[in-house]
């Protein structure tokens, strides 16, 4: 994943406003028209790629800002299983206009929120059926990466599906074999089954059609593609062609877990060999900013007064973790999860904790990565007494990245050149100890890979006290699961490794909504979490809410050939 795509692709149009006063005046040369002969369909190969970023040019200032949809899916992911408080200057702070009521679960159709996320992915859709349609007339020989292309952009419209199955259940489905005049009039009423049958169809597509590896390491390749597969096959409770698929991932050697989670989450490049698919993020490549990772760039800390000794100056304080996910990495004198018991108090200062916390979460008093002028101040929090004091750390650039932050001491702050992972290596490891441990054919299988991500924290290194580098910054600890865990106990630990591992990742409501626990869950957490939170007090999850709306606005604009789910 090291090298760098240019996102920024433009086609333009020009319309002719022709005044007829004689013939001479039809005689009008035409530019920036699309034909045959001037079509580059590498472009439109690195078009697609690029709407994996959610930015669209509508000529729409708030498009060039994903802030409310970000790809990463921490206001539609983190803030709805309760890894998150929506976070910024209070309950009335809502980008795209409906944040808020995504925490409490307070959806309606009209949200803004919802309609970006849907016009996101379908753009995404867009840009990959218009390459594949050009592309499919251009002869191979005229287009010697033909087959690889069209492999590549197969498991990109596989991506763009999956975040629509993801998101919103009733989707419309098309193809660049669908009629062009007909698209308008497909409704979103596929069943579950047709709808994974067609994204493992393109990604089985693609695996025929790509080389394990690319020379431009940013590309797809066969692996990226079978690490799809398995996702779609565990979301899909297929256990044994979810294993079959996660071992060619495993036994291609491209990829692995990083000795060091801090240089994970803070350094540029560091988690190439990890990140088996990315958003791929860039600086100093002549845009204005930079094609950095907008739509998390509201995570970053306050500043009060645009303090000089603040890492990233004056960000906007979203996407806080929650009491609740801190309280998690508690365990016991065994080094193992309090399962049970974890939420029962708040964690302290004195408590034994998983080492995996503080690279996490932000905590006041604690070392901020690198970064040597303070450690972490309430001060960066915008909102203490709605949102309390902890920061998101994961995926946050480090401070002294040299000079790979896009202006670490003014807007855009924090994100800078660190790429966004899709897939990570750790993520595809514990899909395979799921399958392993539902299909109950190697329950043991399955905990030792759990153990391997854990031995992998264990041997980590630690975050440091600030005013003495040579201890830990709390009371560390980490141990392994014994092998012979059933498969009840297996499963419990196979769950709490995914949020312990994945935290703020993007990952956790989907997966709730997956295992068919998510009302439960979510409501529980609820009962607990507004006794902490008084803006809780009234929410809470109903079914038909483990999706999102379809849009409105999209339903209007079908003239009825488009239904909304049950519920709302």
């Amino acid at each position: 994943m090291k090298t760098k795509f240019k996102i920024a692709f433009t086609i333009m149009i020009s319309i002719q406003l022709l005044s007829c006063v004689n013939d001479s005046d039809l005689d009008v040369k035409e530019n920036y028209v699309l034909s045959a002969d001037n079509i580059d369909p590498e472009q439109l190969v690195i078009a697609a790629y690029s709407a994996l970023d959610y930015r669209y040019n509508t000529g729409e200032f708030r498009d060039l800002w994903p802030f409310d949809h970000a790809p990463s899916n921490w206001a539609t992911s983190d803030i709805r299983c309760g890894d998150s408080y929506k976070g910024g200057g209070g309950t009335g702070d809502n980008p795209g206009g409906g944040m808020h009521q995504l925490e409490t679960h307070d959806l309606f159709p009209s949200s803004e929120n919802a309609y970006n996320v849907w016009r996101a992915i379908y753009f995404g859709i867009k840009r990959v059926d218009s390459a594949l349609r050009a592309i499919n007339t251009i002869d191979e020989a005229q287009f010697p990466n033909k087959k690889e292309r069209i492999g590549e952009l197969k498991v990109l419209r596989a991506h763009f599906y999956f975040e629509a199955i993801k998101n919103f259940g009733s989707i419309v489905w098309y193809d660049e074999n669908t009629p062009v005049a007909d698209i308008n009039k497909i409704p979103n009423t596929f069943d579950t089954s047709f709808m994974w049958s067609k994204v493992e169809g393109d990604l089985t597509e693609a695996i025929a059609l790509l080389p394990d590896t690319q020379t431009e390491l940013g590309r797809v390749n066969k692996v990226v593609a079978y690490a799809y597969l398995c996702k779609a096959q565990v979301f899909q409770k297929k256990w044994p062609e979810a294993i079959v698929s996660a071992d060619y991932v495993i036994n291609s050697g491209n990829y692995g877990l990083v000795t060091d989670i801090e240089k994970l989450y803070s350094i540029p490049g560091y988690g190439n060999r990890e990140n088996i698919f990315a958003v791929q993020f860039s600086i100093n490549d002549g845009s204005q900013f930079g094609n950095l990772n907008f739509g998390n760039l509201l995570s970053s800390p306050d500043s009060a007064g645009d303090d000089i000794n603040h890492p990233y100056l004056n960000g906007d304080d979203f996407d806080k973790p929650s009491q609740n996910l801190a309280n998690v990495f508690k365990v016991g004198a065994d080094g193992l999860p309090l399962f049970d018991s974890y939420n029962n108090a708040n964690v302290t200062a004195t408590d034994i904790v998983d080492p995996r916390l503080d690279h996490v979460i932000g905590r006041p008093g604690i070392s901020w990565k690198d970064w040597k002028a303070q450690p972490q101040q309430t001060t960066w929090s915008r909102d203490a007494a709605t949102y309390g004091y902890f920061e998101p750390k994961k995926n946050m650039i480090s401070p002294n990245s040299n000079g790979l932050a896009s202006n670490p001491t003014g807007f855009p702050w924090a994100l800078g050149n660190l790429d966004f992972p899709l897939i990570k290596y750790s993520d595809l490891m514990l899909w395979k100890a799921e399958a392993l441990i539902e299909s109950g054919t190697n329950v043991s299988g399955g905990v030792a890979i759990i153990n391997e991500i854990r031995n992998r924290a264990k041997n980590s290194p630690y975050v440091k006290d600030f005013n003495n580098p040579s201890v830990n910054a709390a009371n560390y600890l980490i141990n392994l699961y014994p092998l012979s865990l059933s498969q009840d106990a297996a499963r419990k630990a196979l769950r709490m490794e995914r949020r312990l591992e994945l935290a703020n990742e993007g990952h956790g409501f989907y997966d709730l909504v997956r295992w068919g626990i998510a009302e439960t869950y979510v409501n529980n957490y609820i009962q607990v979490e507004k006794t902490r939170r008084t803006y809780l007090q009234s929410a809470s999850l109903q079914a038909h809410e483990q999706y999102l709306p379809i849009p409105q606005i999209e339903i209007d604009a079908s003239s009825g050939v488009y239904i909304q789910r049950a519920g709302y």
